[in-house]
């Protein structure tokens, strides 16, 4: 695959993600999750496996985020802890987060009295929640697409909350309705840069605030997408003239009392 295509690859991951927000969830697996008190600690990601979206993220990916906006650095808006991915509901603060071999590792303590907080508690504890899952943005000029396996190799990310979660995050993309494939790779690609350059502009606060507003509004299109196929499908079947129906089973078939 030449330079070119693996530029075009990245650059339709790219239009795929205005902004380059995305979630990414990871199962806890085994004993890794571990809950004392109100204090819990675990992986909140794994490095080196091939994720749904064709990721893999490597040892590092998080390095500059820890040093510019972990638990230790000067920065007001460091990464927070969230309760599903909400920003309205903040449930603890994060502690220590370190990259390990495997991948990345936090503490954290959780709130007292804040109901979500409670929750999370009672939940991981009984491993009814035994998800986390990470808000972050893409760092475009650290990825590389693996032509071989088909992967995209992600090398930096911007990280801005973990949370437990019970449900993972929609990813889909979304439809806008062109007349054909070309059309909507171009109208994406451009929007997608309109939507980059404005966001630049922006506090990092401000920029992830509008991420994942993005984030939600993909996930209710392909939704209203898949909803619309299904009431046409629907339609086509109350439509269908008698004669070129299906046949009911034991049609014609008279059974005596």
């Amino acid at each position: 695959m030449s330079l070119t295509k693996k530029h075009q690859k990245i650059q339709q991951k790219v239009a795929a993600n205005p902004g380059g927000f995305a979630f990414k969830e990871f199962a806890v697996l085994g004993d890794s999750l571990k809950v004392d008190s109100r204090k819990i600690s675990g992986m909140a990601a794994t490095f080196g496996n091939i994720d749904t979206d064709r990721d893999r993220l490597h040892k590092g990916c998080f390095a500059e985020s820890i040093a510019k906006r972990g638990p230790e650095s000067e920065a007001k808006a460091k990464i927070v802890l969230l309760w599903q991915h909400d920003r309205k509901e903040p449930i603890g603060r994060i502690t220590m987060l370190q990259e390990k071999a495997v991948g990345l590792y936090f503490e954290a303590e959780l709130d007292e009295g804040v109901p979500r907080a409670e929750q999370a508690l009672i939940q991981l504890e009984n491993k009814t929640i035994n998800s986390f899952s990470i808000g972050f943005q893409y760092d475009w000029e650290t990825m590389e697409y693996n032509y071989n396996e088909d992967v995209y190799e992600v090398f930096g990310v911007k990280l801005f909350e973990i949370s437990p979660v019970s449900i993972p995050a929609d990813e889909q993309t979304f439809y806008m309705g062109l007349k054909d494939a070309q059309d909507i790779e171009i109208a994406m690609y451009e929007l997608s840069g309109q939507i980059n350059k404005c966001i630049n502009k922006l506090d990092i606060d401000q920029q992830r605030e509008i991420g994942e507003l993005i984030l939600r509004y993909k996930s209710l299109s392909h939704r209203l997408h898949a909803s619309t196929i299904k009431e046409q499908v629907r339609q086509r079947t109350v439509e269908t003239p008698e004669n070129e129906k299906p046949k009911k089973l034991f049609a014609g078939i008279v059974f005596n009392n």
